[in-house]
């Protein structure tokens, strides 16, 4: 086995295990790192370049979903008292299902639909425009 092998089953192994199985994943790690030549050292850091991309990879995929899923939650309670199809050709110049393959994050082309930052910002301010109509219809209509 390689030194990226011996790595990535090492590294596996001292965070699926626990206790006692733990500490001697942990053993061989260190005499894995001991046993190391200099001339191993570029596969090792590529190894773990290879290692933190992937982690990397993995964070940004949450982070999309956990948008995903506020966007979701907070348009939840919003659309429902729109037209959805007027909103999305209104403020965006789209169709009303663009508008819920972004919302619900459906794949599209091979891809998850989200909005791009712009779009995000076209968003707020069109619920900011909608409240601002709704709050002008509401104060005509006070006693």
């Amino acid at each position: 086995m390689g030194v990226r092998e011996d790595f990535f089953r090492l590294k596996e192994a001292c965070i699926r295990s626990t206790g006692e199985a733990k500490e001697k994943a942990e053993r061989e790690m260190d005499a894995f790192f001991a046993s190391l030549s200099p001339e191993d050292g570029d596969e090792l850091k590529d190894a773990v370049t290879e290692d933190f991309d992937r982690i990397h990879k993995v964070i940004n995929e949450a982070t999309v979903l956990k948008k995903r899923i506020e966007i979701r939650k907070v348009l939840a309670e919003t659309l429902p008292f729109i037209s959805v199809s007027e909103f999305a050709k209104q403020y965006f110049g789209k169709s009303a299902s663009w508008l819920h393959q972004r919302i619900n994050g459906n794949e599209v082309h091979g891809k998850s639909a989200t909005f791009t930052d712009s779009e995000m910002n076209t968003l707020a301010n069109a619920l900011k425009d909608v409240a601002a109509k709704l709050n002008k219809a509401a104060s005509i209509f006070a006693v």
